[in-house]
C-alpha cells in the first residue's frame, strides 16, 4: 500500500488507477514476472492488488475520489509516513490477520475496526445496473442530506423547514381511517407548500428506488402523482427514469403493506440526520458504520427493511443489498467456515463484508449470491435436518399487494367509545414495551378492543399476523411454549412428539416476516398460571431481550445446542378481568414485563350517539340508562367489599341490532345479565341485590 501512496504523491493532479499503475511501475523495481502475472479476474495481479490498495487508502482517509475513477492524495495522506500510518495486515480488508498488537490498534483507529469497503470499481453483486441506482442514491446522500439540495431540480428542497412541514402534515397526521396509501397521501399533502410536496416526492423516490416490488411504470406513476398538483411542473430527470427501471432486491411485504410507515420513518430519519452537525453528516457519508449508527438511532417506526435499504443505498461498497435479516445471518453462517478467518462475530454486517471481500479476492471479482453456484451454498443448506424456509429477497417478481391503513381513528369509527388520545397512548406504550395487558371490569370491551388494537399496531387489517389463544386453569408450559404431545404415526402406533405451542409457532411466523408486526392475543391471561405457562419465556418476552445474544436454552430443546430468542416484531396482548375473584393475582415478575391499560366504562357522548341509532323509538331512554348505570357504578365503587374493579361496563348496554322496544331490551339485559352479576357481588345480601335490580327496572 505504501508504494501506491508514494507514487500518487508524485502525481500533480488526480489520476485514474491505470495512471497510478504507471507511476508505481516507474518508481518501483518490479520484476517482469511480477508485472505480467495474471489474475483470475482477467487483469494482472499487480493491477488487482493496486485497486485494493487504493480502496484501503480511501478507507483510512489518505486518498479521495474527486470524480469517477479519479483519485488524489488528501492532506492527511501527504503527511503520512510508512512507519506512522501505513501498517497493513494481510487479507485485503479483512483486518490484520497476522498483525501485531500495535498493528491491530492502528487498524482500529483508522478503520473503526471494520470500516473497510469492497474494492473500488467492482459492481455490487456483479449486477451491471447497480451503478445507476447507486448513483441516484449517492446524489440524495451528498446533495440532499449532507446538503440541502434536490435530485429532481436544482432548488434547495431538503431543508429542515420543509422536513418540519412534512412532519406536521404527514408523520403527525397519518391517521386517515379506512384509506389506501394514495388516499392518505392525497389527504395529508393537500395543504403543504410546493417545496414540501417536491420533498415528499423525492423521499418517495428514495423508498421505491432499489426494490423490485414495483414495476418501473408503477414507481414513476407514484412519484408523478405526488408532483402533479405543483403550480410549477417538475419532471422526473431521465437518469432517474432509467434508475427506476432497475432494482437490487425484493423488499418483502413491508414495502407494499407498510409503505406509509416507511415514508414516515424516512421523513423522521432525514430530520434526525439534519440535526447532526455538518462534520458528523460528512463523516457518515464516508464511514459506513457511522451511517449505521445514525440510521439505527433515528426515531420513528421500526421498519427494519427500510433502515437496512438506506445502509445499502448510501454505502453500497460496504452493505450488501440484502434487507432480510434472516438471509444475512444465513449467508454469514453458511460461508463463514471458508471465508471468515476467526469465525463469526456479533456484527453480521462486518462479517458479511469480510466474507464478500474474501470471495472477491478468491474469484477475482464480485459474485451474485442469489445465482448459482453460490445460491445453493447458503439458501438451500440444511440445519438439523430441517430445510431452512427463507423467502427469496432477490429480484424475483413484482408484489403490489395493497393494504388499507388502519389506526386509532378506525377503532373509533368501528364503534369504540373510549378516548382516542388514551387509545393512542396505550398503543404507543405497547409498541415500546412489546407486551400489553388490557384489564378492566366486566363489559368494558377488552376482547373487542384487543383485536382492533392489534390491527392498529400492524397498521392494516390482517388475520395471518394475529393469533388468539385462551388461557385456562390447565394451561401449561407444554401447551403454550413447547412439550411432548401424543401422536399417531402412519402405522397407527402411538408415540410422543416434541411439538411447539402457539407462542413459538407464532414467533417463528413473525421471524419469517421481520418487517411486519405479529400479535399473539392471550384471552383472560390470569385465568391460568401465567408464570408457569411462560416459563423461561418470561425473560425472553422483554423488549430488551429480543436478540440472539440473549438466547436461552428452553425446557425442551430440540438439540443439545439449541438456543432460543423471540423476534423483535412479536407483540403480546393479554386481556384480564380484574373482577373475577376466582383468578390468581398476576405476580410482579410478569407485571414488570407488561404495560397495563385499564379500561373504564365508557358511557360517553359517542356511546349515546350510537345508542340513538339502535333505539329509534326510545330516545329518552338513553339518558335514563346512563344515569341509572352510573349511579349503580358509584354504589359498587364505594362498597368496601367490591370497589372500582367491579363496576358495570358499557358493553352490556350496547346492542348490535336495532331494537323495536328499547324498554323491553333494557329490562331483558337487567334480568339476564346484570341481576345474576349483582347477586354474585352481594351473595351475602340477596335482599340488597334484588332491591338494586328493582330500582334499575323502575
Amino acid at each position: 500500500m505504501w508504494p501506491v501512496l508514494r507514487a500518487m504523491k508524485l502525481v500533480d493532479d488526480a489520476a485514474s488507477p491505470r495512471e497510478i499503475e504507471k507511476a508505481v511501475l516507474a518508481r518501483e523495481n518490479y520484476s517482469p514476472e511480477a508485472v505480467s502475472e495474471a489474475h483470475s479476474g482477467g487483469t494482472s495481479k499487480l493491477f488487482y492488488e493496486l485497486k485494493w490498495a487504493i480502496t484501503e487508502l480511501k478507507n483510512r482517509g489518505l486518498v479521495e475520489r474527486i470524480a469517477h475513477s479519479r483519485w488524489r492524495v488528501t492532506e492527511h495522506g501527504r503527511q503520512a509516513t510508512q512507519q506512522e500510518h501505513l501498517v497493513f495486515g494481510t487479507g485485503h480488508g479483512a483486518g490484520p490477520d497476522a498483525a501485531s498488537t500495535d498493528e491491530a490498534a492502528v487498524w482500529k483507529a483508522n478503520s473503526d475496526s471494520a470500516d473497510f469497503a469492497r474494492v473500488d470499481g467492482f459492481l455490487t453483486l456483479a449486477r451491471p445496473d447497480a451503478p445507476i441506482i447507486e448513483g441516484v442514491s449517492r446524489s440524495i446522500l451528498e446533495d440532499c442530506l449532507v446538503g440541502d439540495g434536490a435530485v429532481l431540480t436544482s432548488d434547495s428542497i431538503w431543508t429542515t423547514g420543509n422536513l418540519a412541514e412534512l412532519h406536521t402534515a404527514y408523520v403527525d397526521g397519518a391517521n386517515t381511517p379506512g384509506a389506501s396509501f394514495n388516499d392518505v397521501v392525497a389527504t395529508l399533502l393537500i395543504d403543504v407548500s410546493d417545496a414540501a410536496r417536491q420533498l415528499f416526492a423525492e423521499v418517495f423516490l428514495l423508498n421505491v428506488l432499489p426494490v423490485s416490488n414495483f414495476k418501473q411504470a408503477t414507481k414513476i406513476s407514484y412519484i408523478e402523482g405526488v408532483l402533479a398538483p405543483l403550480d410549477t411542473p417538475v419532471a422526473i430527470p431521465p437518469k432517474i427514469i432509467e434508475a427506476l427501471a432497475y432494482a437490487m432486491f425484493n423488499g418483502g411485504p413491508a414495502f407494499s403493506l407498510r409503505r406509509w410507515a416507511q415514508i414516515s420513518f424516512l421523513i423522521e430519519f432525514a430530520e434526525y440526520f439534519k440535526q447532526q452537525d455538518l462534520q458528523t453528516r460528512q463523516k457518515a457519508a464516508i464511514k459506513p458504520l457511522e451511517m449505521r449508527r445514525i440510521v439505527q438511532d433515528a426515531p420513528g417506526h421500526p421498519e427494519p427493511a427500510q433502515r437496512y435499504a438506506l445502509l445499502y443505498l448510501f454505502h453500497p461498497q460496504f452493505f450488501l443489498p440484502m434487507v432480510n435479516p434472516n438471509q444475512r445471518r444465513l449467508l454469514r453462517d453458511s460461508l463463514s467456515g471458508k471465508y471468515l478467518a476467526g469465525g463469526p462475530t456479533d456484527d453480521v454486517d462486518v462479517d458479511l463484508r469480510r466474507i464478500d471481500n474474501s470471495v472477491i479476492h478468491e474469484v477475482g471479482g464480485p459474485v451474485d449470491y442469489y445465482s448459482e453456484p453460490w445460491r445453493s451454498r447458503w439458501l438451500e443448506v440444511k440445519i438439523e435436518d430441517d430445510k431452512v424456509d427463507v423467502e427469496d429477497s432477490g429480484l424475483a417478481g413484482h408484489s403490489e399487494r395493497v393494504a388499507i391503513f388502519y389506526g386509532v381513528a378506525d377503532i373509533i369509527s368501528d364503534g369504540s367509545f373510549h378516548d382516542p388520545a388514551r387509545l393512542q397512548q396505550a398503543l404507543n406504550r405497547w409498541k415500546a414495551k412489546k407486551n400489553l395487558i388490557l384489564q378492566g371490569a366486566p363489559g368494558t370491551g377488552k376482547t373487542w378492543l384487543a383485536k382492533r388494537l392489534a390491527y392498529a399496531l400492524i397498521e392494516f387489517q390482517s388475520h395471518g399476523e394475529i393469533r388468539s389463544v385462551q388461557f385456562h386453569p390447565n394451561t401449561s408450559y407444554e401447551d403454550f411454549v413447547r412439550g411432548w404431545r401424543p401422536t399417531i404415526d402412519g402405522e397407527g402406533s402411538g408415540k410422543l412428539k416434541l411439538t411447539d405451542g402457539p407462542l413459538i409457532q407464532h414467533a417463528e411466523r413473525a421471524r419469517q416476516e421481520p418487517d411486519i408486526p405479529h400479535v399473539l392475543i392471550i384471552e383472560e391471561i390470569n385465568r391460568g398460571n401465567p408464570a408457569q405457562a411462560f416459563g423461561e419465556m418470561l425473560t425472553l418476552i422483554e423488549a430488551t431481550k429480543r436478540h440472539e445474544r440473549d438466547a436461552l436454552t428452553l425446557s425442551y430443546p430440540r438439540s443439545r445446542t439449541e438456543q432460543y430468542w423471540l423476534p423483535d416484531n412479536l407483540y403480546i396482548l393479554g386481556t384480564m378481568n380484574i373482577a373475577d375473584r376466582s383468578l390468581a393475582l398476576v405476580d410482579f415478575a410478569l407485571r414488570r414485563r407488561f404495560a397495563f391499560e385499564t379500561l373504564a366504562p365508557a358511557f360517553t357522548s359517542a356511546w349515546e350517539t350510537y345508542l340513538k341509532t339502535k333505539l329509534p323509538q326510545d330516545q329518552d331512554l338513553i339518558a335514563e340508562v346512563r344515569q341509572k348505570i352510573n349511579a349503580l357504578n358509584d354504589t359498587i365503587a364505594t362498597d368496601p367489599s367490591l370497589g372500582p374493579d367491579f363496576v358495570i361496563g358499557h358493553s352490556f348496554f350496547t346492542p348490535f341490532e336495532t331494537q323495536s322496544s328499547g324498554r323491553d331490551w333494557f329490562d331483558g339485559v337487567i334480568d339476564s345479565e346484570i341481576a345474576p352479576l349483582l347477586r354474585e357481588y352481594w351473595f351475602d345480601n340477596r335482599e340488597h341485590a334484588d332491591q338494586t335490580v328493582a330500582e334499575l327496572k323502575a
